[in-house]
C-alpha cells in the first residue's frame, strides 16, 4: 500500500466513530494530534488553541471542513477509540514508503533515552529503547526497557525480526558498548545484516581479541564520508566502514 501523506496513511484505520452526527473527519483528528505531539502539546486544549492558532494551514491539508478545530472533549473522546495498535501499523507503512522512497545507507541506530513527557503507572518517566534512522531522521521503533536500562540488549534481540520485517532496507544496526555482546550480534549475523558497535576499555577481553585481529589485517584505507558534529565544539569526523 503507498500513502504520499500522513493523511492517506491514517484514512487507513478503522473508523469507531458513528456515523451519525460526525462533525470532523477521524483520519484528520489522529494527524492533528500526532502534530500536536511532535510540537510537544501534552494537553488537548493547548492542542486546540494552537490548532486554532495555524487552523488556516492546518484545515484544509487534514480534510477539515470547519470554520474551528475540535474542541477538548471531541478530541479526546475520539482518540479514546484509537486502537494503538493500528496507529502504530499505519504509521510504519508511512515511514516505510518515505525510507524506500529516501536515498538510505540502511543504517539504523538504537540507544536507550528517558521520555521527560511519558511517566510509567509509578509516576516515574519512562525509559525507552530507540531505533533512529538517519536518512530519514525518524524513530522507527520504540519499547519501553522497564525499571533496569540493562534490559536494553534483551529488548532489541526480542523486537529485532519485526523492526526488520517492517523495514527490510535497514542492514547495518549501531549502538554503543551497552550492546556489544555475542548472543546480540550472533542474532543480527543471522538476520543477514551487519553490525558496528562501540568497545569501552573495560571491556577487556573483547578488546584485546579485536587489537589482535586487526593487528593481522592489512592495512588499506576504508571508505568512508565526513559529517559535521553538532555542538559547541563542532569539528569534522570521520566515520569509515572496514
Amino acid at each position: 500500500m503507498h500513502t504520499e501523506t500522513l493523511l492517506d496513511a491514517f484514512s487507513q484505520l478503522d473508523d469507531p466513530c458513528c456515523p451519525r452526527g460526525v462533525r470532523h473527519p477521524f483520519a484528520g483528528i489522529v494527524t492533528l494530534m500526532l502534530l500536536g505531539m511532535l510540537a510537544r502539546i501534552r494537553e488537548m486544549e493547548v492542542l486546540v488553541r494552537w490548532a486554532g492558532i495555524h487552523w488556516n494551514e492546518l484545515k484544509e491539508p487534514l480534510g477539515f471542513d470547519r470554520d474551528e478545530p475540535p474542541c477538548a472533549t471531541t478530541l479526546s473522546r475520539t482518540l479514546a477509540q484509537c486502537s494503538v495498535s493500528e496507529f502504530q501499523a499505519a504509521l510504519d507503512v508511512w515511514l516505510r514508503n518515505c525510507l524506500t522512497e529516501t536515498p538510505s545507507e540502511g543504517v539504523v541506530a538504537v540507544d536507550g533515552k528517558t521520555a521527560k513527557q511519558g511517566l510509567d503507572d509509578n509516576g516515574r518517566p519512562l525509559h525507552m529503547l530507540n531505533a533512529f534512522v538517519h536518512d530519514l531522521q525518524a524513530v522507527v521503533g520504540q519499547w519501553s526497557t522497564g525499571a533496569e536500562k540493562t534490559n536494553e540488549p534483551t529488548l532489541l534481540r526480542r523486537h529485532l525480526q519485526t523492526l526488520l520485517d517492517t523495514y527490510p532496507m535497514l542492514q547495518l544496526i549501531t549502538g554503543d558498548a551497552m550492546f556489544a555482546q555475542r548472543p546480540l550480534a550472533e542474532l543480527i549475523c543471522k538476520k543477514n545484516r551487519d553490525y558496528l558497535l562501540q568497545i569501552e576499555a573495560n571491556q577487556g577481553d573483547t578488546l584485546d581479541a579485536l587489537e589482535h585481529c586487526f593487528a593481522q589485517a592489512a592495512e588499506r584505507m576504508p571508505a568512508a564520508k565526513t559529517t559535521e558534529k553538532k555542538g559547541p565544539c563542532r569539528k569534522p569526523v570521520v566515520y569509515g566502514w572496514i
